[in-house]
Formats: C-alpha cells, sequence, structure tokens
C-alpha cells in the first residue's frame, strides 16, 4: 500500500471509530436511562419483583438472594425476619442467568451493604435437563471454541449494556405490572402438588459439568464479590426435576475451586424438616409456601451458625417496619398469624 492510500485510508478509519465509539456511548446511555432494570421493572411482570429491593430502607439489607425461579419460589423473606430478625430481599426471575444476576446485585450494592449473598446455583444449569449429562473429557476440549459461541458474546455484552437484555420490553408497554406487596421479592404459592418419592440423589462419582460460559459467569460473580467483600453462600434449593448428585459434584468442585461455601439442600430433606410428597406447588421443580418457610428457617439457622449476622431488632425503627411487613404479607395472603418473634 502507497503512501498516498493509507493518507487517504486514515480518515475513514478516524470515521469508522468515531461511529463505534459513539454508539457505544448511545448504547450505555440508553441502558442507563431508557432500559435500565428498574425502568423496566415498571412495566415487565417477569421483572416486576426482582427489583423490589428498590423499596428497602438505605442500608437496612444484610441477605441478598439472587439467581433463577428456585430461589424466588424457595425463600421468604418475612419469615426470615419473623424467626432470626435478619433482613432479606429476594431478585429473582425465571431463567435469571448469573450475569444477570450479577446486573442485579450490583444495583442492590449502591443502596445496601449486604453482609451475605446467596446464589441460587440451579442458573449454572438451565436449559439443560438433568439426564444431559456432560462429563469433564467431554467438555475440555471445546472450552475455547464455546467461548466464541453466539451465546457466549451475548451473555457478555448483555451484562455491560442492558438494552440487549430488555430490548422487547416494549412488548408489555401500556400494561400495569406492579411489584407484589410485602413479599421482598419471593413469589408465594401455597398448592400442594402430591408427589411420589423419588431418590433422585444416588451418590455417584459421576461429574455434570456447566457448559463453559455459565462458568465462567460465577468465576466473574464470584470475583466481583470477592473484591467487594461480600460473602458468598451456593445454594440449591430441593428440586426433583432438575438436580442429580453428579451436578452436586460438579458445583462442590467449582465451590472449592473458588473458595466459597456450598449449601445443598437436595441431600438435607429430613433436617431441613421437608416432605418430597408434598413439599412442591408444580411437578418437583418449586417448592410450595409451607416447604419454603422450612428451608428458610433452615438457612436463616445456617447463617447464624456460621457467618455472624445479627439480628436486626434492637433497631426500632427497622423492627417496625419489618413486623408490619410481616403482619401484611400474611394478611394478603391468607396466612395464619403468629405472636412468635
Amino acid at each position: 500500500m502507497t503512501k498516498e492510500n493509507v493518507k487517504k485510508l486514515i480518515p475513514q478509519v478516524l470515521k469508522v471509530l468515531a461511529f463505534v465509539l459513539a454508539f457505544a456511548v448511545l448504547l450505555q446511555t440508553l441502558s442507563v436511562f431508557v432500559f435500565s432494570g428498574e425502568k423496566v421493572s415498571q412495566i415487565s411482570k417477569r421483572m416486576a419483583d426482582s427489583y423490589s429491593f428498590l423499596s428497602e430502607p438505605e442500608n437496612s439489607v444484610d441477605v441478598v438472594c439472587v439467581g433463577n425461579s428456585d430461589i424466588r419460589s424457595g425463600f421468604v423473606p418475612t419469615e426470615l425476619w419473623e424467626k432470626y430478625g435478619y433482613t432479606s430481599v429476594v431478585s429473582s426471575f425465571t431463567r435469571q442467568s448469573i450475569s444477570d444476576s450479577q446486573r442485579a446485585l450490583k444495583e442492590i450494592c449502591k443502596s445496601q451493604k449486604p453482609k451475605l449473598v446467596i446464589l441460587e446455583i440451579d442458573s449454572l444449569y438451565d436449559g439443560r435437563g438433568p439426564e444431559d449429562i456432560i462429563n469433564p473429557h467431554d467438555d475440555t476440549p471445546d472450552n475455547f471454541f464455546d467461548s466464541l459461541k453466539p451465546d457466549a458474546f451475548e451473555n457478555k455484552v448483555s451484562r455491560d449494556y442492558s438494552i440487549f437484555t430488555f430490548h422487547n420490553i416494549w412488548k408489555d408497554y401500556n400494561k400495569k405490572s406492579r411489584r407484589r406487596k410485602y413479599a421482598h421479592g419471593y413469589l408465594f404459592c401455597g398448592d400442594i402438588r402430591k408427589m411420589e418419592y423419588r431418590d433422585y440423589m444416588i451418590k455417584t462419582d459421576e461429574i455434570d459439568v456447566p457448559n463453559y460460559t455459565n462458568s465462567q459467569q460465577l468465576r466473574t460473580f464470584v470475583k466481583y464479590c470477592k473484591e467487594n467483600d461480600l460473602p458468598v453462600l451456593l445454594l440449591e434449593v430441593p428440586s426433583l426435576t432438575s438436580w442429580s448428585y453428579a451436578r452436586h459434584n460438579a458445583v462442590q468442585n467449582l465451590s472449592d475451586e473458588l473458595g466459597v461455601e456450598f449449601l445443598d439442600l437436595n441431600l438435607l430433606y429430613n433436617e431441613v424438616g421437608i416432605d418430597m410428597r408434598n413439599c412442591f406447588r408444580d411437578g418437583g421443580n418449586h417448592l410450595n409456601y409451607f416447604a419454603a418457610g422450612a428451608v428458610t428457617d433452615y438457612i436463616g439457622k445456617y447463617i447464624g451458625e456460621n457467618y455472624g449476622i445479627e439480628s436486626r431488632r434492637d433497631d426500632a425503627e427497622l423492627a417496625d417496619y419489618w413486623d408490619n411487613e410481616v403482619v401484611q404479607f400474611k394478611k394478603i395472603n391468607k396466612i395464619k398469624q403468629s405472636n412468635a418473634k
């Protein structure tokens, strides 16, 4: 290429770079001011409850729960307060990716200083049944190429620019979508779906590795938490349809690698005090309210024994707020009131 051609090419390259820069600024502006999670939650039924934390008093939340719909159905913040005096929120929606969870956590940390982050780890396997096992030796050669796949690029871009996550939200425009009051992100359901007993957690040496993209999202999530002094607990809520011992093994390996705790309640039905024959609201995927209350009670005890979080009942103003939330939550869902604190 001649010097003259180079001189002609430089202005064209600069124009392209200027366009790319302007486009990136536009995307960021739209993501922050138009397609932010807060804006979207006001009109999206799917997203509304995941932004319940916006209603919490500043610097009042000790425990943050993120992840897919399993945690949304399996953890009851009002129950945690009533039994232990711990404050908490759930920021979850169906098929929430770990990148989505990290975005939500960042939003929460703008107004809160949580002492524990609970990540429902089933997000690692969303979209793949427990019978579709990927063994470590099957996955390793594809790791590099997996990172180049469109879904890997999409996850990275959507994490940085929320417009790509919420771009089709216009379909819900003019539809009223209000957050459930007093639930703090929990999805109440008192239905009981009778199930047959199933021994789905038979011990095995098999390891069902999550795909590369999801594993990398988890590593990024944990890194963010460690950099911000946020203790992390990986949690797996009981689920007949989406969990297995091979997945337990894979997550245990990841938790050991990352230096975080992993609590698998699929191995602890008796300790939690639930019966798989009547603890689900659907076909064995999501817990009903009664089982979620027991799970929350168990987690509350676990938190007290392992994370040193103290009751907030000595804060009179905060206690009045949460005590009223408990009363109103039970009233609106027609749950028998209790005087226990």
